[in-house]
């Protein structure tokens, strides 16, 4: 039987990583030409629906495109056409946003305590809680502030001024000392009504009401299948998918800073279901998310095991095919991310600590390994270069003579892994790379390591995985096993049959006026100014600001194997309703609206 050499720090704990140091946004609809520029490797690519963004990442649309990004349940940003946004924070409960040119709309749906900043050559903009915030940056630097819903703090290096909802403000001038209007607010158009439907259908999402408030993307669940009561875990969705479909199974494996080996799911409701929480199968209902009851949670590249089979060929990854398998609810988790295996792209060496040999059959570890067709599968060449178009799923057999791998995956990536999709860029939107902001508040920097670094640190911990001695028998530190397979997987690969059960288990004076109103920041306003700025109500901004999320209290278990939680309030909810505007690419597709 195949072995494969085993490199970690140290055990890692049990249960799913708790790590909210780097945070992650995401990519919730793609219309039309979105790219992205990694921060890491610097190069623009393709963008998809369920790609993670870091600090550092841009986000550039062309012509009659948009894009919306997501930083939790509360908080989102989107972007029209034109345009271009970069991460400049992405924390938990921290984001900044640095708008080069274009129409961008920063939403928040509901009550949050995070603090947001969005920066442009002339301004900063505070949005002071619920509300909707749009802001439109010329090609000159001349900036526009339009607050549709809620109120917003408007920063410069002379002052700042309050915004209210049914106010434009147009900032133009020196960004050192620059002047500004406010007038009533901009007529609603075609980039507004967009926003608004898309508000309505997030407000609306049955599913939310279903999850943990940590955990976002959720209301693509709705209209995607529907939710369920098991007696074992509670609520829990199950995806309207074909027999033949699997967890894991449809989409690539991306190389991302940070955070290593992530799954990038081509499901369009697959943000949620393959960042958090687990998958079971059970009869009658099929594969099941459970989401999780229990907080914090945080994102993860993905919840599965990795193992290999099969004899290999070149530097590296010793086996001929690379495998992967989901997690079954509370499973220990083994994770190749974080602060410490981060440490190693800097110094090889440290991956070479604590190396050990691991040599067990899948299955007697892994519940869902069990499952005919759970456990997917490329060659190995075919991961490192990223193709795969042609996930199949291992068989029995090979189940048994797998290696199973602790650790980070010792496969070094290559600049294939950099892409989302088989797409190219259409066009490299127009660069802001020399653009400079301003910021009321810095944001924290970020040591990132830069691909090629990663790069050859992987490719220097691969050939060492594939040289070093061998040493058989069990891993050190000892290996958490499940115990052979029970009898509702009779065979000797530990298989049952998918449709067999699982094992239960304002200010006051005067200033001098100007000229047709434009005022300087950090001066009192004219008691009577050039223009009458009118405070009209939020009525003509529809959508629910409010949002509010019914609590579901569950007990968490006490030894970590599957038993029944405790019930929770909230009733099994069903879902309908679709998101048009959502798709890998084209398709509802704004041309021109909104742009001023």
């Amino acid at each position: 039987m195949p072995l494969v050499l085993l490199y970690a720090q140290t055990a890692p704990p049990p249960g799913d990583p708790g790590n909210p140091e780097r945070g992650v946004a995401r990519i919730s609809i793609v219309n039309g030409e979105v790219s992205i520029r990694r921060g890491d490797a610097g190069e623009w690519v393709a963008a998809a629906v369920n790609v993670p963004l870091m600090v550092e990442d841009r986000v550039g649309t062309g012509a009659g495109s948009r894009a919306e990004v997501q930083f939790d349940s509360a908080n989102l940003i989107r972007i029209g056409a034109n345009a271009e946004a970069r991460l400049a924070q992405v924390d938990r409960g921290h984001y900044h946003v640095q708008v080069g040119h274009g129409t961008v709309t920063f939403r928040v749906l509901r009550e949050s305590h995070a603090q947001v900043e969005i920066d442009t050559p002339a301004v900063s903009v505070r949005p002071m809680g619920i509300g909707a915030y749009r802001v439109y940056v010329q090609g000159d630097g001349q900036t526009e502030i339009t607050v549709r819903l809620g109120t917003a703090q408007i920063y410069t290096p002379r002052g700042s001024e309050q915004l209210q909802a049914g106010q434009t403000m147009v900032v133009r001038g020196d960004p050192s000392d620059p002047e500004y209007r406010i007038d009533p607010a901009i007529s609603l158009d075609q980039w507004d009504r967009w926003n608004e439907q898309r508000d309505q259908e997030l407000l609306n999402s049955r599913s939310y009401n279903n999850v943990p408030q940590d955990i976002y993307g959720s209301e693509d669940l709705d209209g995607n299948g529907r939710w369920v009561d098991t007696p074992a875990y509670g609520d829990v969705w199950v995806p309207a998918v074909g027999p033949d479909w699997a967890p894991y199974s449809n989409g690539r494996w991306v190389w991302e800073d940070y955070f290593g080996w992530s799954w990038i799911s081509y499901d369009p409701w697959g943000w949620a279901p393959f960042h958090y929480g687990r998958w079971f199968y059970a009869a009658p209902y099929g594969w099941c998310w459970y989401p999780g009851r229990f907080g914090p949670h945080y994102w993860s590249p993905a919840l599965v095991a990795f193992f290999g089979f099969g004899p290999g060929a070149g530097v590296g990854f010793s086996f001929g095919n690379i495998g992967w398998v989901p997690l079954a609810p509370f499973e220990a988790m083994h994770p190749w991310w974080g602060p410490g295996f981060y440490a190693g792209y800097r110094n090889p060496a440290f991956f070479n600590r604590g190396a050990s040999v691991t040599s067990v059959n899948a299955a007697s570890v892994y519940r869902n390994a069990r499952i005919a067709r759970a456990v997917s599968t490329v060659p190995a060449d075919s991961f490192r270069q990223g193709h795969f178009s042609q996930i199949s799923h291992a068989t029995a057999a090979q189940i048994r003579e797998a290696g199973l791998v602790r650790g980070p995956l010792p496969v070094a990536p290559s600049a294939a892994n950099l892409r989302y999709s088989n797409r190219t860029v259409g066009s490299v939107p127009r660069s802001t790379e020399n653009v400079r902001f301003f910021s009321h508040s810095t944001p924290p920097a970020v040591q990132r390591v830069p691909f090629s670094e990663q790069q050859r640190s992987m490719q220097t911990f691969s050939r060492q995985a594939s040289l070093a001695p061998r040493a058989y028998g069990p891993a050190a530190g000892g290996e958490t096993r499940a115990g052979p397979a029970t009898a509702s997987a009779p065979n000797a690969g530990g298989w049952r049959r998918a449709d067999q059960p699982a094992p239960s288990a304002d200010r006051a004076g005067d200033a001098p006026a100007r000229a047709n109103g434009w005022q300087r920041f950090g001066e009192p306003r004219p008691a009577s100014p050039g223009w009458n700025v009118a405070r009209p109500s939020n009525a003509d901004y529809r959508p629910n600001s409010q949002g509010s999320r019914p609590q579901s209290i569950r007990v968490a278990p006490q030894v970590v194997r599957e038993r029944t939680p405790s019930r929770g309030e909230s009733a099994p909810r069903g879902g309908d309703g679709g998101h048009a505007s959502r798709g890998a690419s084209g398709g509802g597709a704004a041309h021109g609206g909104g742009h001023r």
